[in-house]
């Protein structure tokens, strides 16, 4: 199968949940030994993106986005472990997690698998997570922004901790702090400091992409 085929062939999988066939096609990804940051960019995610639009519109519901991002993951994860040589340098690392008192992850699996398509190392600390904890693992593991997902208005007073608790430790110029999710808006997160706000997937990876270039930039 060509190359471009073979991408066609990935996307289509992924569009129509069927994750036998997307393995499938990924161990014949792995076997024609091809660029890993191309397939992920070609192939895995334009799939990713009909699945949120799919989701969006209502055509799916959530028992099939949570399977298709953990297909997804899966097998993006498993090209990248078996064509390790291939990739591209990592852009940057981008700590994700769900606020403490909530403990939805499908929106934060969803980013976090968006982000990796497009090389950026991702740090998940999971749900329920207290502010200390986004902060120790930020700087235990020298991430370059982090990112907090909240989607119950009753948590939305976690992020002002984490901007606060990131002041009271001189951090607050070393880490990019960006939000997303149903209970925030985007105004609220500029009122009380962060670096920016997203809204959907596309949004999230836009904004991690500009920041990591601008930290580049040095500016």
């Amino acid at each position: 199968m060509e190359t471009k085929e073979l991408y066609t062939a990935i996307n289509e999988a992924i569009m129509e949940l069927d994750k036998e066939r997307l393995d499938q096609l990924t161990e014949q990804a792995i076997a024609q030994n091809v660029n890993v940051m191309e397939a992920v960019e070609m192939a895995y995610t334009p799939g990713i993106r009909s699945i949120g639009e799919k989701f969006e519109e209502g055509e799916i519901f959530v028992p099939e986005l949570i399977h298709a991002g953990m297909m997804i993951k899966e097998a993006i994860s498993t090209l990248e472990e078996q064509l390790k040589t291939g990739q591209a340098a990592k852009k940057g690392k981008f700590l994700i997690g769900t606020v403490e008192g909530d403990i939805h992850d499908i929106g934060k699996d969803l980013v976090s698998t968006m982000l990796a398509t497009r090389g950026i190392e991702v740090i998940d600390v999971g749900v329920d997570c207290p502010a200390v904890k986004f902060i120790d693992a930020a700087v235990e593991n020298d991430v370059d922004i982090i990112g907090a997902s909240c989607l119950l208005t009753t948590t939305a007073p976690e992020l002002v901790k984490i901007v606060d608790l990131l002041k009271e430790r001189d951090l607050r110029d070393k880490f990019y702090f960006v939000v997303g999710g149903a209970a925030i808006e985007e105004e609220w997160a500029k009122s009380i400091g962060t670096d920016g706000f997203a809204g959907d997937l596309q949004e999230a990876v836009k904004l991690a992409l500009s920041l990591l270039e601008k930290k580049e930039g040095g500016a």
